[in-house]
């Protein structure tokens, strides 16, 4: 479970990594801006001076304010691009060549189970919560308005831009709109608060496998600063070979590192702690069966579209 966590939490890393490389790039394009330091591959880079000194950090109190940025950031640009494709498909109608099922859903499934990115937070987030008999509510209420923001945003989208519609949604906007040389950057920069945080999980977990000291040498403190940067230019590596298909790269870490945390891990606990009925073991054979099928399936689709 804490191999899968920790591949988990490094593949969202991968993803913001190559949000922002992706948006950050559309930018200067859209100011017709090219140069080698205004690539993909030179913004994956020069995000190491922003989120290597971030990872180092070893509380999550200091990320409440750039979270509190990336949080209010992200749902100001939702808000804009949901607008602005309304207001489009009002006005132009729907776009090309919809189908309610395209030949590749298969490699959705996977995207639509990374969508819950933040899942691994829900134990943290429960032991630190003081009014443990009100978590629950408020985390059923929250995921259910989650699933409605995801399939209202994603269905009025893809109405409009029908299959022109980019892996990254903000590149869809029209080049020399205004809305394109700030939204992209908007998303850019909640990404990259989003990165020492999402990493953070990872690192705990690491760190307290690797490093059993109860008092933290200096010494110490810079072998984890170490392990920190390290995991970062492997995240940056891997982003950077995923770059030409971010929806291939993001249906295989949701596929391979997310269902089993979702689907497998969560049956095969209940099953041997609660001691379950004839008709739950029947109903949690089921549930496996359906992740196996995803991990396995899916996680091939994700390879060969890659």
């Amino acid at each position: 479970v804490d191999f899968s966590m920790v591949l988990s939490q490094i593949g969202f890393v991968c993803a913001e990594m190559l949000y922002v490389a992706k948006n950050t790039h559309g930018v200067f394009q859209a100011y017709g801006v090219r140069s080698a330091a205004t690539s993909a591959t030179g913004i994956l880079l020069l995000q190491l001076l922003v989120v290597v000194p971030m990872s180092w950090i070893r509380q999550l109190k200091y990320f409440q304010v750039s979270n509190l940025i990336a949080n209010t950031t992200v749902l100001v640009a939702l808000g804009v691009l949901l607008s602005y494709s309304t207001s489009g498909l009002l006005q132009k109608g729907p776009g090309p060549g919809l189908e309610p099922l395209e030949s590749g859903w298969m490699l959705f499934t996977g995207t639509v189970v990374f969508s819950f990115e933040c899942i691994n937070f829900v134990l943290p987030v429960y032991e630190a919560h003081e009014r443990k008999e009100t978590f629950v509510p408020i985390l059923v209420s929250t995921l259910l308005g989650v699933i409605v923001l995801f399939i209202v945003f994603g269905g009025v989208n893809y109405v409009y831009y029908g299959t022109d519609t980019m892996e990254l949604v903000t590149l869809n906007l029209p080049q020399g709109s205004k809305v394109r040389k700030f939204l992209p950057a908007a998303f850019a920069l909640a990404s990259l608060f989003n990165v020492p945080l999402f990493l953070f999980p990872a690192v705990a977990v690491l760190e307290e496998k690797l490093f059993r000291q109860s008092v933290q040498s200096r010494r110490t403190i810079w072998k984890m600063n170490a392990l920190r940067t390290m995991l970062t230019l492997v995240c940056v590596l891997v982003s950077a070979v995923g770059a030409h298909s971010v929806q291939a790269l993001v249906a295989l870490i949701g596929s391979f590192c997310c269902v089993p945390l979702a689907f497998i891990f969560p049956v095969m606990c209940y099953m041997k702690l609660c001691n379950p009925t004839p008709g739950e073991q029947i109903l949690l054979g089921a549930v496996l069966g359906l992740g196996i099928v995803l991990f396995v399936y899916t996680s091939y689709t994700a390879v060969q579209a890659w």
